[in-house]
């Protein structure tokens, strides 16, 4: 209904707009926040400067959407490659019609999942195995992925992220990191039901955003077999000034 909702409001729009077929209708978008081209053009930039990106790196994009961070990517991977998977068909559908057409070196599958937020039903997140084999990725991404699963799926994620990674290889994700004093109800974007190692914003929408202790993912990403490179802190805690950061918080993480 969300999604239905947001192709009618933006239908004028998209009915007059110039055509690119790089660039998504409006009223197809459904992840993110801000300017579409702006904010994969931001995160390219920060995966070749702090996570250490190269044109020739084989690609995993966890959750590609419909396509925000395959799209600056395309001209970027020169001779690397980008494998893409995400639970909405029509974000895959448009990525297959618009990317993958284009560039061949580009693929994106559809992986039938249940998520409260974009789906009413699909297969357990936390049980999904990933659908390529062993150390076969150089640098994986997670862009407002995790910040919208529970707690076993982001277990079952980093180790199949773990799993498919070569060794040294990078994951760069982003999360809700709750800082040791949270106190919810202090702030506009909360968090006010706490459940031990995680708070979430909507307990009728459990996947709407979720926010977890940073003990517990320094835990887990460690029994992943990831070292935590990089914890940068994201403006959406009112206390964090928003200068080069993200909203969301960002991880680095390097599988030993």
């Amino acid at each position: 209904m969300r999604l239905l909702v947001r192709r009618i409001v933006f239908l004028p729009k998209d009915l007059f707009r110039k055509k690119d077929e790089m660039m998504p209708p409006s009223g197809l978008i459904y992840t993110g926040r801000g300017d579409f081209i702006r904010a994969g053009k931001y995160w390219l930039e920060r995966f070749i400067r702090e996570g250490g990106l190269k044109p020739e790196d084989s690609v995993l994009d966890i959750g590609s959407g419909i396509g925000r961070m395959a799209v600056p990517m395309a001209k970027y991977l020169t001779t690397g490659r980008y494998e893409g998977f995400d639970a909405v068909r029509q974000g895959v559908d448009w990525c297959k019609s618009n990317i993958q057409r284009k560039y061949p070196n580009f693929n994106f599958i559809y992986a039938d999942l249940d998520n409260d937020l974009y789906k009413s039903k699909g297969f357990n997140a936390a049980e999904y195995r990933f659908d390529y084999p062993d150390e076969n990725f150089d640098f994986a991404i997670s862009i407002s992925v995790f910040t919208h699963m529970l707690k076993d799926e982001i277990i079952n994620y980093l180790r199949e992220t773990s799993r498919v990674l070569k060794k040294g290889g990078v994951l760069f994700a982003t999360f809700f990191v709750l800082p040791d004093d949270f106190q919810p109800g202090r702030q506009a974007f909360d968090f006010p039901y706490q459940f031990g190692n995680y708070a979430l914003m909507d307990k009728n929408v459990k996947s709407a955003n979720v926010a977890y202790r940073y003990d517990f993912l320094h835990d887990i990403c460690t029994q992943s077999g990831f070292d935590i490179h990089l914890y940068q802190k994201g403006y959406w805690n009112k206390h964090i000034e928003h200068t080069d950061n993200d909203f969301q918080d960002v991880l680095i993480l390097r599988k030993l």
